[in-house]
């Protein structure tokens, strides 16, 4: 009988004293909150290119860039999700011009803030993280500010129009993006974009109704944000991509 006892406590303590001699353990008090893990921001700079009514250089890229383009800058601010998915609020500003004399030349100045929504295309079908590269494909809608300076006519008959936007204007766009990893904070972007503004007059020219066009071409850097609370602290054996529950682990343990 004594026996019989002694064994029904050991099995019923076994459990604790292994646990016990186990050493570290992992708290489960808190619960565990995935807004804070896994950021990005990018600073990137490049070109605003103008397509509309007044386009001439559609066919070579060259002339486009240096006729019918000008210097812009953003920074975007990502949430990543799972390796695969990203969540982005991006802010803009640049411009475009077109020198399509006689008729008509202008310049445009723009500001854009928008929301997108993006894909890893590389991890979508195959979740090893650890290359140094991939591609992003994203679409996404905005609003802009705009003010436009256009100069029609020749000699005496000059005529110059600036057209400013009074409300905001809404903007859908798409694209694409390539990076490659520098290092586990740090990764080179190039991105492009194609945009379509709801509105005709980004060149101050009104023909047929139909809506301006405008790219983004941009080479950027990219910080890579373990945690969000403290974005400038590697979380250790975490690297900032990978799955948030590894990083609450290594600092849920108890030494």
């Amino acid at each position: 009988m004594k026996t019989i006892k002694f064994v029904i406590v050991a099995i019923f303590l076994f459990p604790f004293l292994q646990n016990q001699a186990a050493g570290p353990r992992v708290r489960n008090s808190a619960p565990l909150n995935p807004f804070w893990y896994n950021w990005s921001v990018d600073l990137n700079a490049g070109l605003m290119t103008y397509y509309g009514d007044l386009s001439q250089y559609d066919l070579s890229v060259l002339n486009k860039l240096i006729y019918e383009s000008k210097p812009a800058f953003g920074m975007k601010l990502t949430k990543h999700f799972k390796h695969k998915f990203g969540l982005s609020g991006q802010l803009i500003y640049g411009g475009f011009k077109s020198d399509y004399k006689p008729n008509h030349v202008f310049e445009t100045r723009i500001f854009e803030y928008n929301i997108q929504a993006s894909v890893d295309v590389l991890n979508l079908f195959n979740n090893d993280n650890r290359r140094d590269f991939g591609f992003t494909a994203y679409a996404g809608a905005g609003q802009f500010l705009f003010r436009t300076t256009g100069i029609s006519g020749s000699g005496e008959d000059v005529n110059t129009r600036v057209q400013n936007s009074g409300v905001p204007e809404f903007v859908y766009f798409f694209g694409s993006s390539y990076y490659h990893k520098l290092s586990d904070r740090f990764n080179l972007t190039v991105d492009l974009s194609i945009r379509q503004a709801q509105n005709d007059n980004l060149d101050n020219y009104i023909a047929h109704g139909d809506f301006d066009y405008y790219s983004y071409l941009s080479v950027g850097l990219s910080f890579l944000i373990d945690n969000l609370k403290t974005p400038f602290k590697k979380e250790k054996k975490c690297p900032a991509f990978d799955d948030y529950k590894t990083v609450w682990r290594e600092h849920s343990i108890y030494h």
